[in-house]
């Protein structure tokens, strides 16, 4: 089984993949563009070469002045952006080199508290096994057991009266006599009636058999209200117990010094979430800049645009046209070469152009991936996934769906189904459904964090708004096993 720290090293580790693939995309990215850069200057370095040799009928004066200005325009345009270009890899540069000095920091905070929390579970371990010895705690223990039983037992029957009531009051409400002597209260000290009024409800009455009916429809709606008033009146009483319970609980970790131990490990954990906004922020501020970085290597930069505009405005000089028409119908193999090359420069650039797009296309989606994963990192450090507690089973299943989320063949979505689904609490030490955890109806279940149960797993992050990821769910976090004792409940 895998530690939270070894799951959460593997998710860092894709991260890393992600990103390096980023960066040969980048590469890619960059090397495309400047070769539709190049391939436009050389294109006209042909057609210049084409107009010395064999065109002296044109007066090709103004295109080689044209061909020259635009290259040398060209030439200045790359020079600034290669400068900006460097600018933003020295930002990338230092921003990784913050990010790896904040993630080892991490790690450090990360130990300290894992091993506070170490402490503490290993407190209320031994505090469990002294109150599986302890008299008074197990007489108490008991009392509020049988209490809630009885609880569950009487609100049971409230609910089943209620139904019953349900089910046995149509007849009545459908008799609209009954239900009019009923709503004038006949029969009882509240009714109140003139003598003809009086006369003709009796002989109502003596029709309907009401006096009988009257009986049957009160006690068919008394019963629910006394065992509703029963239910609450012996759940207050196993309130009353479940609280003397706990008291003695946490009587029993104050003794300790749990309480002490609990704060130090809040402060930890404030820490360890201070420094995981800090890996946030930079993280955030990284993704722009590679971002940024994207869009020059894509050559959608302002200075490459320029570049491009700059050499394509003097390639579409009308000149052009008509040096390519009549070197075509010459004879010499000499400009038939360098027509042959420039159609190879031409349809290289299509070529390139085309792959282009679909490199723009692969680095958008990763860019998309690696906020994916970014959040699935962000979900499993709120949920406290990487205390000392926290255990993953079946790693394999989750070392092939990390191995698949990099390849894109599994959504982020499905890379934290999985963890969630695998990770499990330590069943060897304190258990959160040990004493007043385990009454029936107070069980803490798979979430802990709003349970009633003296100890709990990991609660997580307080404030962190919820998942990232759309549809994930809450949190499951299940424990690996029951324990304890046997005389019911939570032992």
């Amino acid at each position: 089984m895998w530690s939270g720290s070894t799951a959460l090293s593997s998710i860092d580790g894709a991260l890393r993949t992600v990103r390096d693939d980023i960066d040969r995309l980048d590469q890619d990215l960059t090397r495309l563009t400047e070769n539709l850069t190049d391939n436009l200057r050389q294109q006209g370095k042909v057609i210049n070469e084409i107009a010395r040799v064999r065109l002296q009928e044109i007066d090709t004066g103004q295109l080689r002045d044209a061909l020259t200005a635009a290259d040398h325009d060209a030439k200045n345009i790359l020079q600034q952006r290669a400068q900006y270009i460097q600018q933003i890899e020295v930002e990338i540069s230092d921003l990784k080199q913050q990010l790896e000095s904040c993630e080892k920091e991490r790690a450090a905070l990360l130990r300290i508290a894992n091993a506070i929390s170490q402490e503490l579970t290993d407190n209320e371990t031994s505090i469990q096994a002294e109150l599986r010895q302890d008299t008074a705690y197990l007489a108490q223990f008991e009392r509020a057991s049988k209490a809630e039983s009885i609880a569950e037992e009487a609100l049971q029957k409230s609910q089943r009266a209620q139904t019953d009531m349900d089910i046995k009051d149509e007849p009545y409400q459908k008799d609209k006599l009954f239900m009019y002597l009923w709503g004038r209260h006949y029969a009882t000290p509240d009714y109140e009636g003139g003598i003809l009024t009086r006369a003709l409800d009796k002989w109502v009455a003596g029709l309907i058999k009401y006096e009988r009916n009257r009986l049957n429809y009160w006690n068919l709606q008394e019963i629910p209200k006394r065992l509703v008033a029963h239910a609450a009146r012996v759940q207050s009483e196993a309130e009353d117990e479940f609280v003397k319970l706990q008291t003695l609980e946490k009587q029993a970790l104050a003794d300790a010094g749990v309480p002490a131990i609990e704060e130090r490990l809040d402060e930890a954990r404030h820490k360890l979430d201070a420094q995981d906004d800090q890996i946030e922020a930079i993280e955030y501020a990284l993704n722009e800049t590679i971002e940024k970085r994207a869009v020059f290597a894509a050559g959608a930069d302002e200075y490459m645009k320029r570049s491009i505009q700059c050499l394509s405005d003097a390639m579409a000089h009308k000149d052009v046209y008509q040096i390519e028409r009549f070197a075509r119908a010459t004879l010499s193999p000499v400009d038939d070469e360098l027509v042959r090359e420039l159609k190879q420069f031409q349809d290289n650039y299509e070529d390139n152009e085309d792959d282009l797009v679909d490199l723009r296309r692969a680095h958008s989606a990763k860019i998309a991936k690696l906020k994916e994963l970014e959040s699935v990192r962000h979900n499993f450090k709120n949920n406290r996934f990487d205390d000392v507690r926290s255990g993953f089973g079946n790693e394999d299943l989750i070392k092939s769906v990390l191995a698949q989320f990099v390849q894109g063949a599994v959504a982020g979505a499905d890379v934290w189904r999985v963890i969630k689904r695998n990770q499990r609490y330590d069943a060897g030490g304190a258990q959160p459904d040990f004493g007043s955890g385990g009454i029936s109806g107070r069980s803490p279940g798979r979430n802990t964090s709003n349970s009633n149960s003296t100890f709990r797993w990991p609660s997580t992050r307080s404030g962190s708004g919820g998942f990232r990821i759309p549809g994930s769910g809450r949190s499951s976090k299940r424990s690996g096993g029951g324990g304890g004792f046997s005389t019911g409940g939570g032992f």
